[in-house]
């Protein structure tokens, strides 16, 4: 199954394809690397094909074209998933992160705390912008922590938990 979604703002243009049964294959271009690695691993963990192209008014900050992403991505996962339960615990150097999904059931709440302001040209208060924008938009709850390990290593594991958790998710209908 798949679902194609855009959205545009006066902040952004977001483009995202999404095939719930394909192989896996990614491309991701956010002008935000970061992003890029987040949708990446999330893509990866999923094991379905995604493309994402966001551009947005980044000098003024990720903050719109993180949050517009998410949103789209979400609006395009809710078109595909309607029911279903899943989750993930996932490694990423010394962190450890599990992600919790149930579709149907719009909500989120993180348990995590990331210590620099920013990383990969994203202000890292936007990666929690990000998962709420996409659990609600994807309408599913979300339950997500982290701990140990850097940022990176967090933000790696708690992206590819929660892919994970959303494919076993799907498998569960």
């Amino acid at each position: 199954m798949s679902a194609c979604k855009k959205r545009q703002t006066k902040e952004t243009s977001i483009e995202v394809s999404l095939e719930t049964e394909g192989k896996g294959a990614v491309q991701i271009d956010t002008q935000i690397p970061l992003l890029n690695e987040i949708l990446s691993a999330l893509a990866r963990g999923t094991g379905f094909d995604l493309t994402v192209t966001a551009r947005g008014d980044l000098e003024t900050g990720d903050h719109h074209t993180t949050e517009d992403a998410a949103i789209t991505l979400g609006s395009a996962l809710s078109q595909e998933i309607k029911t279903g339960i899943g989750s993930s615990t996932v490694p990423s150097g010394q962190a450890l992160a599990t992600a919790a999904v149930r579709f149907g059931e719009p909500g989120y709440r993180g348990n995590f705390a990331l210590q620099s302001h920013s990383l990969g040209g994203m202000d890292l208060e936007n990666f929690g912008h990000f998962l709420r924008a996409l659990a609600y938009n994807a309408r599913f709850n979300l339950i997500m922590s982290a701990e140990g390990g850097d940022d990176m290593n967090k933000i790696e594991a708690m992206s590819t938990a929660l892919g994970r958790a959303i494919k076993r998710a799907t498998r569960d209908r």
